[in-house]
C-alpha cells in the first residue's frame, strides 16, 4: 500500500520526540506524509510552531519525511491514528494532545481515482466527521483559531459567480467519480459543521498538483501522469474536448506556501480559495498536449473530440485495453473558475501567481521517467534533488571545489549515485551528479543538432559554478563535457574523462542500428531484450560489492528505452558517434583533446577489457593515463576504485 495513505493503523508509535514549549501555535494536521503534507512540514518547520501529525506509522512517517529531507523531528509530535474509525483511532492521551491544537490542517487521503465507493466513503466522509468533532471540541473548550481542509479544485462548494456570490449547489453531478464524490461530501460537511460551531474554515482548492520548483519532483503519479503514460503509450492522438477545455495545474510548493500563509494569521476569516490561474492565463488543453509531446518525443495530437465520447470510450472498455484509467480525463474542464478571492490572498501573501510552462518540461520528465521505473531496493542516502541550469541534478554538499559527473549511453545520474557517495566521502568536496538532456530526469534540449544540443545545455550548467571545479565525464559524457570545457574558454576546469567514446567503437550492434531511420531506432531500442543486455553488460568484469548486478542493471536499461524521450536521446546521440562527421581535430572534442594547455588537468581512465571499445587516435598523449582491467562500465560496477583514482587524481593537483 502506498506510503501516501493515511487509513491504514500499526502499533509503534512511540513519543520519544521533544517538542518547543515556547511555539507561537500548535498545529494538528493529517496527510503529512502524502505529496503535499511532506512539502508543507518542509515549510512549516521553518516557522515558530509545533506540529502534531496523525499518521499511521511513526516509523514509516519518520521514514518518508526522512526521505524527503527533514531530519529534525524536535518540533514533532506522531500520533498514531486511522482517519477510517471512530475518534481518529487516537488513544485517550493522544486525543488530549491533539486538543492542544490552535490550528487544524485537514489534507489526509489517498490520491487514487479509481478508489471503490465504500474504500472512498471511510476515508473522505468518516475522516471529516471525525476531523470535524475534535474542531468542535476544541471549539468549546478553549477556541479554534483556524480550519484548513484541502479539497480537490472541483468541489462544487464555494463556489462564487461573476458578482461573488456563492452559487447554490443542490447535489454533486451523478458523474463524478466515487473518489471526487466522497471528497465533494467531506467539503460540504466541513463548510456546515464550521457554520453550526462558528469556527473559521478556509478551504483551499489545489488544482492538479505537481512537483514543486526548482526539481518538478512528482511523486504523485495520477492526475497529469495519467495523461503523459496515455501519450507514452500513443494512445492520445487527439485533443480531449479541444481548445475550449483545459487542466488547471499547480505546483506542489504553491500549495503548501498557501497553507503555511493560512496557519500564520492571527484572526482569519475563512474562505475558498481555488488555487489555478485564470483560464486566460494557462494552456489550454491543446497547447497543453503539445508541449507534453515536445518533451515526451511523441507525435501531436492532431483534431479534437468531445470529451464525453473519450470518457464513454474509454469506460466501455478502451481503459482495459489501454491500461489507462478512464478518470485520466476526469480533470480535463471547460469550466471558468473566479479566483478573485485566491487573488486577494496571493495579494496579502506578497506573491504573483506563477506561469506552469515554465515547470512543465521538468514535471513531464520527471513523471516520464518514474512511469517507466520502479524505484531502486537499496541506493545511497542522504543525497538532495535540485536543478543546474536546465539539468535534472543530484548530489551532496561539501566544502572544496565541486564535482560534477555526467554519464554515458545506457545510464542516467542514478546509475552513478554510489560512485558519487564514494567520491563525497573521500574528498568531502560537494559533488553533482547530472542528467544529460532527455535522459533521467532533465527535458529534452531546444536544439536541433544532438551533441551540440547536449553540449549548449551542459554548458550552461557549468555556468552556474563559480571558481575552480572538476567536470568528469563517461562515455559519451566525456566527450560532451570535453567539448563543454573548450567551448567555456575557462581555465580553472580540471577534466577526467572515463572511457571516452566518439567514434572509436569497433563493430557492434549499436553502429548497425545507428545507420537505420530514427524512428526505426527507437523501435530496435525499445525493443532489445533485457537478456540481450544482459550480455552486452557481461564484459564488465568482476562487480564489487554493493554494486548494481548485470541483471537489475539490463533490466533498468530495458525500462528506460520504453520512454520514447530517453530512446530518441539514444538514438540521436548514437547517431551522432558514428556519423562519421567527427573524425579528424576539426570538431570541437578533437581540439579539446589535442590542448597542449590542458593536458595537466586532465586525466583519463580507460577498461582496457572492454573489446567493443580501442583508444581515441585524437587523446592528447601528454594526458594523465591510468588504465584499469575491466569493461566499459567500470564507473557503475567497480564505483569504489573509480572513487578513489579520482580522488587521488585530485589530491596531486592541489
Amino acid at each position: 500500500m502506498n506510503v501516501n495513505s493515511t487509513y491504514i493503523t500499526s502499533n509503534d508509535s512511540k513519543h520519544t520526540n521533544k517538542v518547543d514549549s515556547e511555539a507561537s501555535a500548535v498545529i494538528f494536521m493529517t496527510g503529512s506524509t502524502g505529496f503535499i503534507g511532506k512539502e508543507a512540514i518542509k515549510q512549516l518547520l521553518e516557522e515558530n510552531v509545533r506540529l502534531v501529525l496523525l499518521v499511521r506509522s511513526e516509523s514509516q512517517a519518520r521514514s518518508a519525511l526522512n526521505s524527503y529531507g527533514i531530519t529534525d523531528f524536535s518540533k514533532i509530535t506522531f500520533l498514531q491514528g486511522d482517519l477510517t474509525v471512530k475518534g481518529l483511532g487516537l488513544t485517550t492521551a493522544d486525543r488530549g494532545r491533539a486538543l492542544g491544537a490552535d490550528v487544524i490542517i485537514h489534507a489526509g487521503g489517498t490520491m487514487d481515482v479509481t478508489l471503490e465507493r465504500k474504500v472512498a466513503e471511510q476515508i473522505f466522509m468518516n475522516g471529516a466527521k471525525e476531523v470535524a468533532g475534535l474542531a468542535e471540541e476544541i471549539q468549546r473548550v478553549r477556541g479554534l483559531r483556524h480550519v484548513i481542509h484541502v479539497v480537490g479544485f472541483m468541489s462544487p462548494y464555494g463556489l462564487r459567480n461573476e458578482k461573488g456570490e456563492v452559487i447554490p449547489i443542490d447535489k454533486v453531478a451523478s458523474n463524478e467519480s466515487a473518489y471526487e464524490e466522497m471528497k465533494f461530501h467531506a467539503d460540504l460537511y466541513l463548510r456546515e459543521h464550521a457554520e453550526k460551531h462558528q469556527y473559521p474554515l478556509s478551504v483551499v482548492n489545489p488544482s492538479t498538483v505537481v512537483g514543486p520548483r526548482p526539481t518538478g519532483e512528482t511523486e504523485q503519479t495520477g492526475g497529469i501522469g495519467l495523461l503523459i503514460q496515455a501519450m507514452q503509450k500513443r494512445l492520445m492522438p487527439v485533443v480531449p474536448g479541444g481548445s475550449s477545455y483545459w487542466l488547471p495545474l499547480v505546483e506542489n510548493d504553491v500549495v503548501t506556501r498557501t497553507l503555511v500563509f493560512l496557519t500564520k494569521e492571527s484572526a482569519p476569516s475563512g474562505g475558498t480559495y481555488p488555487l489555478l490561474a485564470r483560464k486566460e492565463n494557462s494552456p489550454n488543453m491543446k497547447e497543453l498536449l503539445h508541449l507534453l509531446a515536445q518533451q515526451l518525443d511523441v507525435p501531436k495530437p492532431n483534431g479534437a473530440v468531445p470529451l464525453s465520447w473519450m470518457q464513454f470510450a474509454m469506460r466501455s472498455g478502451g481503459a482495459r485495453i489501454s491500461g489507462v484509467p478512464a478518470e485520466s480525463v476526469s480533470f480535463i474542464t471547460d469550466r471558468i473558475f473566479h479566483v478573485d478571492e485566491t487573488e486577494d490572498l496571493f495579494k496579502r501573501m506578497g506573491q504573483s501567481w506563477p506561469d506552469i510552462r515554465e515547470q512543465l518540461p521538468f514535471v513531464t520528465a520527471d513523471l516520464d521517467y518514474r512511469l517507466c521505473h520502479t524505484t531502486y531496493e537499496s541506493r545511497p542516502s542522504g543525497w538532495t534533488r535540485t536543478r543546474i541550469g536546465n539539468l535534472a541534478a543530484l548530489g551532496w554538499e561539501g566544502k572544496g571545489e565541486p564535482w560534477l559527473i555526467v554519464h554515458g549511453l545506457l545510464n542516467c545520474a542514478d546509475e552513478m549515485l554510489p560512485l558519487g557517495e564514494q567520491l563525497h566521502v573521500l574528498t568531502g568536496h560537494p559533488v553533482w551528479l547530472v542528467d544529460l538532456a532527455g535522459f533521467g530526469r532533465s527535458p529534452v534540449h531546444q536544439g536541433e543538432e544532438a551533441f551540440e544540443g547536449q553540449v549548449d545545455t551542459l554548458l550552461t550548467a557549468i555556468g552556474e559554478f563559480e571558481g575552480p571545479m572538476k567536470l568528469v565525464g563517461h562515455s559519451i559524457g566525456a566527450v560532451i563535457a570535453s567539448a563543454a570545457v573548450l567551448r567555456s574558454g575557462r581555465k580553472d576546469i580540471r577534466l577526467g574523462l572515463l572511457q571516452p567514446v566518439a567514434d572509436n567503437t569497433d563493430p557492434n550492434m549499436l553502429r548497425w542500428v545507428s545507420r537505420l531511420p530514427r524512428g526505426m531506432m527507437r523501435t530496435l531500442l525499445s525493443r532489445r531484450s533485457e537478456k540481450s543486455w544482459r550480455h552486452m553488460l557481461s564484459t564488465s568484469s568482476v562487480r564489487e560489492e554493493g554494486s548494481l548486478t548485470e541483471a537489475v542493471l539490463a533490466k533498468r536499461i530495458q525500462s528506460s528505452l520504453q520512454s520514447p524521450r530517453i530512446a530518441g536521446a539514444h538514438a540521436d546521440l548514437l547517431r551522432w558517434i558514428h556519423s562519421g562527421k567527427i573524425k579528424g581535430t576539426t570538431s570541437s572534442w578533437g581540439r579539446m583533446w589535442n590542448r597542449v594547455d590542458q593536458a595537466n588537468n586532465t586525466l583519463v581512465v580507460w577498461a582496457k577489457e572492454d573489446p567493443e571499445y580501442h583508444y581515441p587516435e585524437d587523446l592528447n598523449p601528454q594526458f594523465n593515463r591510468i588504465d584499469v582491467p575491466y569493461g566499459h562500465y567500470f564507473p557503475v560496477f567497480q564505483y569504489r576504485e573509480t572513487a578513489a583514482i579520482l580522488a587521488e587524481w585530485s589530491a596531486t593537483m592541489r
